[in-house]
């Protein structure tokens, strides 16, 4: 399920078949026991054969491409009610910087898959390609359990996302404790431009501007009000 891309400095990341990416993206209780069992290490040892254009499509180049970087639920002032006003202005904050650089010649969106921000972001993403047609959407994956502990509708939700998204990049096949911070390093390697919604909080997603800074990436700021 990589999108054809050398993925540094994610060294573990391979191509798989389209059987595993039904197994990861539709039977997640199933890819935690595929996973655990060492069945990767057979798809590890080669490259399989593409069968499906989602597998063999060609990657936008990075000059025209952002990734997202923001908070997950539990850093929101409204949590997980989405029907909060703070909420809904917060995703057309979010819109409106996705149309913005899609209007400045971005076409590719790359989204880490986190709860909270990530999900606006990359539903937001999957809206502009259903607007515009010519957008694609990649879900970077730090590891095939990421939502294993999640709440069951939001397990649901993010399937459902990652299987519109037009790539899919598993950054490695299990869970470390450097995953996250891993996949957040691919994206800004592979990217032109971060939109961040940051105000100054620590954690991941400051450790993700500050990367995109020293690698020279515009940033586009959203701040949550």
């Amino acid at each position: 399920i990589t999108a054809g891309r050398e993925l540094h400095p994610a060294p573990k990341t391979s191509r798989f078949s389209c059987l595993t990416v039904y197994i990861i993206t539709q039977c997640p209780e199933i890819a935690s026991t595929f996973f655990r069992e060492g069945l990767t290490d057979a798809f590890l040892s080669r490259t399989m054969d593409a069968s499906t254009e989602k597998e063999t499509a060609a990657m936008p180049e990075r000059e025209h491409t952002c990734c997202f970087t923001g908070y997950r639920e539990y850093k929101l002032p409204w949590g997980s009610d989405e029907n909060d006003p703070r909420c809904r202005k917060l995703q057309q904050q979010i819109f409106d910087a996705v149309d913005a650089v899609y209007a400045d010649g971005i076409r590719h969106f790359i989204c880490g898959m986190a709860q909270g921000c990530d999900l606006y972001f990359c539903e937001l993403a999957l809206a502009l390609r259903q607007r515009h047609g010519y957008v694609s959407v990649e879900a970077a994956i730090p590891c095939p359990t990421q939502a294993d502990g999640w709440p069951r509708p939001q397990q649901e939700r993010y399937r459902r996302l990652v299987a519109a998204c037009d790539y899919e990049t598993l950054v490695q096949s299990s869970y470390s404790p450097g995953c996250m911070q891993r996949r957040n390093r691919y994206m800004v390697d592979h990217a032109a431009r971060l939109i961040a919604v940051f105000d100054g909080q620590d954690g991941g997603t400051r450790r993700t501007v500050e990367y995109a800074l020293r690698s020279g990436l515009e940033v586009v700021y959203v701040v949550v009000e």
